[in-house]
């Protein structure tokens, strides 16, 4: 005979292991001379990189994380967001080629 409590806390336990499982730690991005210039965090939703540039942070959110084909094509792969003292700028990457070479049109978001 099964005990519903039993499985609840089972079932809990799992889906909590999955969660801390795909929230990864920050990563972060050097260049060749060995200094910080981005920070990388892999979310549940994409992947998501960020850049101080000097007042302005950019923000850049990977949609599709997996090989592309040209089915791909029309999809927004990127979405980039720019704060700054002046405001906030979103811009979608949609794809319009990604075989033999990818290639990205920019669309502003309004």
């Amino acid at each position: 005979m099964k005990k519903p409590v039993l499985d609840a806390v089972i079932l809990g336990l799992c889906a909590s292991s999955l969660l801390t499982q795909c929230v990864s730690k920050p990563q972060t991005i050097y260049n060749k001379k060995g200094q910080p210039v981005a920070t990388a965090l892999a979310t549940p939703t994409g992947y998501v990189t960020r850049q101080q540039l000097g007042d302005s942070t950019v923000l850049t959110r990977r949609l599709i994380n997996r090989a592309l084909t040209n089915a791909d094509c029309g999809k927004v792969y990127e979405e980039v967001t720019v704060v700054s003292p002046r405001g906030t700028s979103v811009q979608h990457r949609v794809i319009v080629r990604a075989l033999p070479r990818l290639e990205l049109r920019n669309e502003t978001k309004d």
